[in-house]
């Protein structure tokens, strides 16, 4: 069930991620023409860098409350 919820976020914000914003926009439409591919790829790394920065803590997160309740439970 959790792993089901993990691919549900991690669906939801890739979707919302993957476009770039309207300065991200204007700022590959102001560059040379020969550097807008490269830019666009920088773009699309750092958005893939931050999601998965957020899905780690999130599992982070979700082991240290697993292991609080077995910590708990345990005694």
């Amino acid at each position: 069930m959790a792993l089901n919820s993990i691919n549900q976020v991690f669906q939801s914000v890739g979707n919302g991620v993957r476009g770039n914003t309207q300065l991200e926009q204007q700022w590959l439409a102001n560059a040379p023409p020969e550097m807008q591919a490269q830019m666009r790829a920088q773009l699309e790394m750092q958005k893939q860098q931050e999601l998965t920065q957020l899905i780690t803590q999130m599992m982070k997160q979700m082991h240290e409350m697993s292991m609080s309740v077995i910590r708990n439970v345990g005694g």
